[in-house]
């Protein structure tokens, strides 16, 4: 190879390790701009029941908050309290509040629990972050329980991914769940911060782990599904609760 095809045949091998290169940075750059049409906000309030306060204090400071207040807020979608599944002694409680950004009605909410002493029953973290959330999956089976049960997944994604990234396995997903007709409602709350994101399984049956195992677990999709999960991103912790709804 003479030396003026050397220069040439390394000059093209440059220009096309360049234009890969140009070509993976737009796709990571593009992907990093596509984010979930978010369609509501996110609330959540931490609390842990008072020493000598039960949940019959507690039922019985709600039942009749809501029945004073349940007109007085029309922009806030809802309110439901979650309790800890399969916790013999509950001690701690979470209110959901979802609302259409309206940062002011959430603090009305919380005054209005503030000025009814509600503190004597329980002590909250009343932070109101306004996080971004949306349903991608909306659950079209009527309930079978006055509750939900609930698992709510604190996660983060891994070095070099995001939503536009994930996106395909959420499809994936949210195709093969509708597949199943399963009770199921699916949550995404944008954390924010440090590239994190929280998931929330919801389901309308008590059997739903029997469900998954015989229908969903074991399948050959489901694991690559889950494989594609775990590429992109990292679940840092896993909560279940019992959802009732207030408001």
């Amino acid at each position: 190879m003479t030396h003026l095809l050397k220069i040439v045949y390394f000059f093209l091998i440059s220009v096309v390790l360049v234009a890969c290169g140009n070509e993976k940075i737009q796709t990571k750059s593009l992907n990093s701009l596509i984010s979930p049409n978010y369609s509501f906000n996110q609330d959540f309030f931490y609390c842990d029941l008072n020493k000598n306060m039960s949940l019959l204090n507690l039922e019985s400071f709600l039942s009749k908050f809501v029945s004073d207040n349940v007109n007085d807020f029309s922009n806030i979608l809802d309110i439901n309290i979650l309790f800890p599944d399969k916790t013999q002694e509950v001690t701690e409680f979470v209110f959901s509040v979802r609302s259409n950004q309206n940062s002011k009605e959430v603090s009305d909410f919380v005054n209005l629990l503030e000025m009814d002493d509600f503190n004597k029953i329980a002590s909250c973290n009343y932070a109101i972050q306004q996080l971004d959330a949306t349903d991608l999956i909306q659950s079209e089976s009527e309930a079978t329980n006055d509750f939900l049960n609930v698992e709510i997944l604190r996660c983060t994604y891994n070095p070099g991914y995001n939503f536009g990234t994930f996106r395909i396995s959420i499809d994936r997903f949210v195709n093969a769940v509708g597949r199943l007709k399963l009770p199921y409602s699916l949550s995404y709350i944008n954390l924010k911060k440090n590239n994190s994101f929280i998931w929330i399984n919801s389901f309308n049956i008590n059997n739903q782990e029997e469900f998954l195992e015989k229908n969903w677990i074991s399948d050959d999709e489901s694991k690559a599904i889950k494989d594609e999960f775990n590429e992109n991103a990292t679940c840092l912790d896993s909560k279940k609760y019992k959802s009732y709804e207030l408001i």
